[in-house]
């Protein structure tokens, strides 16, 4: 299993996943639904924390159909 964390902010989001190998990857997306697909998709399960904004209801939302864990 894989974890991750999402510093929402309205335009853009830094996001950190760390890989069941160990390895860290952190990008800067724009907050869209577009971007969050292309980033988790095809990733292995995940437990997400969610930074707790406007914005984390439909982020949360969006990530919970693609099986990824979430927490907030």
């Amino acid at each position: 299993m894989e974890y991750g964390a999402i510093d929402l902010h309205k335009k853009e989001s830094q996001v950190r996943i760390m890989t069941e190998g160990g390895d860290v990857i952190d990008r800067r997306i724009a907050t869209t639904r577009e971007r969050l697909t292309t980033l988790f998709w095809g990733r292995p399960h995940a437990r997400i924390l969610i930074e707790a904004s406007t914005e984390s209801e439909w982020v949360a939302q969006h990530l919970l159909p693609k099986r990824l864990y979430k927490t907030i």
